[in-house]
């Protein structure tokens, strides 16, 4: 398994410009690509300017299909191949954010800033390409007939034997959150836990919570841990959880200071305040399809995580006075059941869902993307039940 800011290398290859005079000693070049790795290996190609400027994506077709024309005349075609596990290097230009994914991402993970594929080069991608426009020059003004071959299995290797390698080599690091993507299947590796697809622009953070949360906290509820831990434990996740979209929220927003300092600065504990300010700011309804006696247990226990976290299961008269509660009594020692733990965390998982729901109405994720995927399933769907 790869670890967290793992280097990983290319996967290789050679390009090698043929340069040919034709009769009327009019110059031409062609290019080509040849790989030798046993790994997996991607090959993209951007449009530069001969100055090494990388200004469009090349949509690279099947044999005998023609690439897309280049944004402006005279562009050199640059190959670029993926790193040794079939990924690439990404990097914003809006933030400096760097992830790894498959080779044309339309969203920054972590700001969510959308531009065309070939603008998320990462840094030492652009150091190949001035690289690769640089010889290519030079091949042009030699004008000899002949080959002209960038080794990468040479440099890759150059870096395997921790021998001098050239400030173009590309190498790739992994980083701490790799999730594929459950609405449009793309890989992504990120910088931290919570981000968005950058093929499709989905947050992450509600199948985190669904499949690593809440299956976490059932798993030790049936084996014996305790109940009050538990329900102290699903309320900071939910307020972690909550927090990431109202981060998001405030950078994306035009709002004024105080607004955006509730949303960064203070907690989500109290669940009708919660409910409170991302109705009536936003329009997101977190109690969306619960009853009124589901969301008046789920309200009592946020309020218990406070006894359970600072008072040791202690009643205190905060506890009293913000909850309500008239079954106990101050200084009563209370204890919640292992049914009452399982019931907040569904309630829990569906208040989520509701904020992730009404955040992408927001901010919709791009339906291309999400509309193959659904296709690609369902011809799967189809052949399978056709064997």
């Amino acid at each position: 398994m790869t670890k967290e800011f793992e280097e990983i290398a290319i996967s290789g290859g050679k390009v090698t410009f043929t340069i040919r005079t034709d009769d009327f000693g009019r110059l031409s070049y062609q290019v080509g690509y040849s790989g030798s790795s046993s790994g997996p290996m991607v090959l993209i190609g951007v449009y530069a300017l001969p100055q090494g400027i990388p200004v469009g994506s090349i949509q690279l077709g099947g044999i005998g299909q023609p690439w897309n024309p280049p944004p402006v005349p005279g562009c050199f075609a640059v190959l670029i191949a993926s790193d040794s596990q079939g990924r690439f290097g990404h990097q914003c230009p809006s933030c400096a954010g760097y992830w790894r994914s498959g080779p044309w991402p339309s969203i920054c993970p972590y700001c969510a800033s959308m531009l065309d594929g070939y603008q998320f080069l990462s840094e030492a991608q652009a150091r190949y390409v001035s690289h690769y426009c640089d010889v290519l020059n030079d091949a042009l003004d030699a004008a000899k007939d002949g080959e002209v071959v960038i080794d990468m299995d040479a440099v890759a290797k150059a870096a395997e034997n921790n021998e001098d390698i050239p400030a173009f080599y590309v190498a790739e690091q992994s980083q701490q959150c790799k999730f594929q993507c459950v609405a449009c299947d793309e890989f992504n590796d990120i910088l931290g836990l919570f981000g968005y697809c950058s093929g499709c622009g989905t947050r992450n953070d509600l199948e985190h919570f669904e499949i690593h949360t809440i299956t976490n906290i059932r798993e030790r509820l049936n084996a014996g841990d305790v109940p009050e831990d538990c329900v102290r434990d699903a309320v900071a996740s939910f307020d972690t959880f909550t927090s990431q979209y109202a981060k998001q929220l405030a950078k994306r927003v035009p709002m004024v200071s105080a607004r955006s300092n509730r949303l960064t600065v203070q907690r989500f504990h109290n669940l009708e305040e919660i409910a409170s300010v991302l109705k009536s700011w936003f329009g997101i309804n977190i109690g969306s399809g619960i009853s009124k006696d589901e969301w008046a247990a789920t309200v009592l226990m946020f309020h218990r995580r406070h006894v359970y976290e600072h008072n040791g299961g202690e009643v205190d008269q905060k506890y009293l006075d913000d909850s309500g509660d008239t079954t106990v009594r101050l200084k009563q020692h209370i204890r919640e059941t292992k049914e009452n733990a399982h019931k907040l965390l569904g309630s829990l998982l569906r208040v989520a869902k509701n904020i992730h729901r009404d955040f992408h109405q927001l901010f919709p994720p791009l339906s291309d993307p999400i509309s193959a995927f659904e296709e690609k399933k369902a011809r799967i769907a189809k052949y399978q039940d056709g064997n």
